[in-house]
């Protein structure tokens, strides 16, 4: 491109990149594809409802950059305050983004009530929640709840849910996603489809093939591993339901490989079953990712990108990062903010003052017996932690919650001492982010 590249850097300081290219002037102006364009998006009325503070502080910050308007509750009898008032002074919401689990008054039970109350001039709503269950999507319809996504939400998964929630016309969604896509379409990955039903392989290669990537098929587990020993690939997905070897037990070969040989090959889990605990279950058995059957087009491309597949050439860095398991992976944690490294900061600043308060009230309820208390506040230390791509944080706090929802607190003591060292840890690190 007739420029150059260099490097300038000193030991203990730091290092600086340098690269300069000779880039052309384009003859027409540039097409304005921001979501400005958009006038059901421009200056919308949003209220955001959560408990956690770092999931609405992202929220907040997402929805500004988008030139929407958004308005903050911690819970839903704040919610219905913010909407009450909204109706006297004639500036209405268009749209709401619930919390599923929040205590005293859920998403549900808050987006029921919305249902009931307000049947003529309702908002639009969309629920957000870390439980990805085929039983809420279900309750969704029935309140009219328009969207329903797994948490944490991605940028482009979030816009994905509003455009789909609001209906936008085709133009508009044209604009939206040429604007702010961040998906994989630009590279091409090597993925191994590890499933036995002729019609989900049919959808699933489909889908792959439309977004760029090379795929191969194994028709059960024992095909998956030879496909593996033949070839390199950057990605798997495991259906858990296969003859021969299941996909618990061919991910169990696979991460077995991987402690002798090296190497971390991220596998997203797919199952048609979408139970609670399903999720916390595939993380436990060394799977990265999980998505519900019948698959979605845009729940899989999320599933992908959110991993930040690395292609084969890179694969050995990422794994060289994976055997340390306490990761606070920066790239990722930035990802999900947008991009925004202030906003970063604020959120990094919110996890380290209220995870001391959170591990308290862990330690207090496992004292008690209290498994109540215990799954909620496990709850609430994962939907923040699940922002900064620290797998193993998120999967000891995962543990935490099902035991908690159990009530089967004998192990809860060792998992808590576990996922204190573990928060000590990502702690020195965020500190040193934000030093």
């Amino acid at each position: 491109m007739g420029g150059r590249i260099w490097v300038e850097s000193d030991v203990g300081v730091g290092s600086t990149f340098h690269f300069t290219v000779r880039l052309g002037i384009s003859a027409a102006p540039a097409a304005d594809g921001s979501l400005v364009g958009s006038p059901k998006l421009q200056d919308m009325s949003v209220l955001v409802v959560d408990d956690n503070a770092t999931n609405r502080r992202i929220l907040k910050d997402l929805l500004r950059n988008w030139n929407m308007k958004p308005t903050l509750a911690e819970s839903g009898s704040q919610a219905l305050a913010y909407l009450r008032e909204a109706e006297t002074t004639g500036v209405p919401f268009g749209l709401i983004l619930l919390d599923a689990q929040m205590p005293e008054m859920d998403g549900f039970s808050l987006a029921e009530q919305i249902h009931r109350q307000y049947s003529s001039s309702r908002p639009t709503m969309m629920m957000l929640s870390s439980a990805n269950q085929r039983e809420d999507a279900a309750r969704c319809r029935d309140l009219g709840v328009s969207s329903y996504l797994v948490k944490p939400v991605q940028q482009a998964e979030l816009l994905a849910g509003i455009r789909r929630a609001l209906r936008l016309t085709a133009q508009e969604r044209q604009r939206i996603e040429k604007a702010n896509s961040i998906g994989v379409g630009s590279r091409t990955i090597r993925i191994l489809l590890a499933e036995d039903n002729a019609v989900n392989q049919k959808v699933a290669v489909r889908y792959l093939e439309k977004m760029g990537h090379q795929v191969r098929v194994a028709n059960n587990g024992k095909e998956a591993l030879a496909a593996l020993d033949e070839e390199r690939f950057d990605l798997v997905l495991m259906d858990l339901q296969m003859p021969e070897l299941d996909g618990f037990e061919t991910t169990a070969a696979i991460r077995a490989r991987e402690r002798t040989h090296g190497g971390h090959l991220p596998i997203i889990a797919m199952t048609a079953h979408a139970m609670k605990g399903d999720r916390e279950r595939c993380l436990s058995a060394g799977m990265d990712a999980y998505v519900a059957k019948p698959i979605q087009a845009d729940e899989l491309s999320a599933a992908i990108e959110n991993l930040s597949v690395p292609t084969t050439a890179s694969r050995s860095t990422r794994a060289a990062k994976r055997r340390n398991a306490v990761t606070f992976d920066h790239a990722v944690a930035l990802d999900r903010v947008g991009g925004d490294e202030q906003l970063l900061a604020e959120v990094v600043d919110i996890f380290l003052s209220e995870s001391p308060r959170l591990m308290d009230s862990m330690r207090g309820a496992i004292d008690r017996g209290d498994a109540a208390e215990l799954e909620k506040s496990a709850h609430a230390f994962k939907g923040s932690v699940g922002y900064f791509g620290a797998d193993h944080a998120l999967t000891v706090a995962s543990k935490l919650e099902v035991m908690g929802e159990s009530g089967e607190l004998a192990a809860a003591s060792l998992a808590l001492a576990e996922l204190q060292e573990i928060t000590r840890q990502l702690s020195d690190k965020m500190a040193g982010l934000n030093a």
